[in-house]
């Protein structure tokens, strides 16, 4: 008998604990998956991982001698969003048993049905409760949800470039460096603002900091087929996450569409520094909850399907843009597109109110304020060297002294501070404004170098560089330094002698 989830087998009143994840995931029984488990959370829950792939794959190097595109999916990482942990589990079962053909024979899907189990089994009735007139919460399930941080309150959607989390260890060294996947798809629900579409979708936003093609595919090729075929199967409407500004915050009177930051701490721009593909889905909270599993389910099998249509493409996109870019923004600004964009709401904006459509500018295009030329390498404490090489990136320490044509950058006033916006969980941002110099410089044996010409190296510099805004302060590896303090990453700009 084919299992079911605890949504499903609950007439979707529940939401399935870590233990119905397990207990379903061994009830999976066929040639074509293969689990993983890739460590346990901090209390102890395993974290496993699903291979699925119609010539049974079991390993990376299986998934690279395949020539197919490697397609991960996070589900929970957010763990009062279970819409994709219901979803994920349930296409898990019917690809195996013959639904949707054609898909596991053009790509080796990866199933990371629970990211955050810790904050999963915290389920409360109270987590998440509907409160539309502040912009929060969602409709059900009634049994009640998990919490959005992990054991130790940390947001895992935050924390890509701090690596605070063990589970955010866990998934960079077992699955994203391992695995290398080509497209990372994650899977969220959105509350905010009313509006009328059943599913809102982004990509990377670090569109100056990774290489641009992989960004320009999913805008322009991926996302547009797959918004088309979802139209055509089901009449759902889907569109470019946001919230109106007003929602946000903004200024009163302001108008406009406003997606989220730009900030690598985010796993979406994170992989944009990756360069390679990423697509955020989220879920609308204020459509009940099974209308929510089956919306993220189908925009999965459409994601998939298209994604394996256009397998050689995105396989030859990726390849080429494994060497990063030569200068890298590591701030950015946030501005309107040329044309603006009509979303469906209700007036008032209420889940009674009367349905209209209002045309407004779309707020998202970002622009780089802070985009430097990346150095040959990074010349810097041992600690930060690891914390890199965490990431994926190649470090070594010099085993000799070693001259170096290098930038060394003082800081030259106390960090300017401004408010943050709320989704970036933090109360300000800081930017440290600093004077850079150029000499010769003797390196002692035992500095570490970090080169930055190698896949990842766009993550090296937009934590190196001291006007990051997702740099070394930001992530806790180093205290805010003084006026006149040295900034303790040097850049290296020529290979060394």
């Amino acid at each position: 008998m084919e299992p079911l989830t605890r949504a499903e087998a609950t007439d979707w009143q529940e939401t399935s604990r870590h233990a119905d994840v397990m207990a379903y995931v061994r009830a999976l029984h066929d040639p074509r998956l293969h689990a993983i488990e890739i460590g346990r959370s901090p209390e102890g829950r395993e974290l496993p991982l699903l291979v699925l792939s119609a010539r049974g794959v079991t390993g990376p190097d299986e998934a690279r001698a395949a020539g197919l595109p490697v397609v991960l999916v996070i589900c929970g990482i957010h763990a009062g969003e279970v819409e994709g942990k219901e979803a994920g589990l349930m296409l898990a079962r019917d690809l195996l048993r013959g639904a949707h053909p054609g898909i596991l024979d053009r790509i080796t899907l990866l199933l990371l049905p629970l990211y955050n189990p810790d904050g999963n089994d915290r389920i409360d009735p109270k987590n998440r409760a509907l409160d539309v007139a502040h912009c929060e919460g969602q409709i059900g399930p009634p049994g009640g949800v998990g919490t959005r941080g992990n054991a130790a309150g940390i947001n895992l959607n935050r924390d890509y470039m701090r690596q605070e989390a063990s589970e955010s260890r866990l998934l960079c060294a077992r699955v994203v460096v391992p695995w290398a996947p080509d497209l990372t798809i994650d899977c969220h629900a959105t509350d905010g603002s009313v509006h009328g579409f059943a599913l809102t979708y982004d990509t990377a936003h670090t569109v100056e900091s990774g290489r641009p093609e992989p960004i320009r595919f999913m805008r322009a090729e991926l996302l547009p087929e797959v918004t088309r075929r979802v139209r055509a199967a089901s009449g759902r409407e889907t569109f470019s996450y946001g919230n109106f500004v007003d929602d946000e915050g903004g200024p009163p009177g302001a108008e406009g569409w406003m997606t989220y930051p730009h900030h690598p701490r985010f796993g979406s721009n994170y992989r944009g520094l990756t360069s390679r593909m990423d697509l955020l889905l989220e879920t609308y909270s204020y459509t009940p909850f099974e209308e929510r599993v089956r919306t993220t389910y189908e925009f999965l099998v459409e994601t998939l399907r298209v994604a394996g249509e256009r397998g050689a493409n995105i396989r030859a996109i990726v390849d080429a843009s494994r060497s990063p870019r030569a200068d890298i923004a590591v701030r950015y600004r946030l501005e309107a597109d040329e044309a603006p964009v009509t979303i469906p709401t209700r007036r008032p904006r209420a889940l009674d109110g009367e349905p209209v459509s209002v045309t407004i500018p779309h707020l998202c295009r970002f622009i780089g304020t802070a985009v430097v030329r990346r150095p040959w390498a990074y010349a810097v404490p041992e600690a930060i060297a690891r914390h890199i090489e965490r990431h994926g990136l190649e470090v070594r320490a010099l085993r000799e002294a070693r001259m170096a044509e290098v930038e060394v950058a003082r800081v030259k006033a106390a960090a300017a501070a401004a408010a943050a916006r709320r989704i970036l969980e933090a109360s300000e941002e800081r930017e440290i404004e600093v004077d850079v110099r150029a000499e010769s410089r003797l390196l002692p044996a035992g500095t570490w170098v970090v080169p930055t010409d190698q896949p990842l190296g766009a993550i090296a510099v937009y934590l190196c560089e001291a006007r990051s805004d997702d740099g070394l302060v930001a992530c806790g590896l180093v205290a805010e330094p003084a006026a006149g303090a040295e900034w303790p990453a040097l850049r290296v700009l020529a290979p060394l002698a």
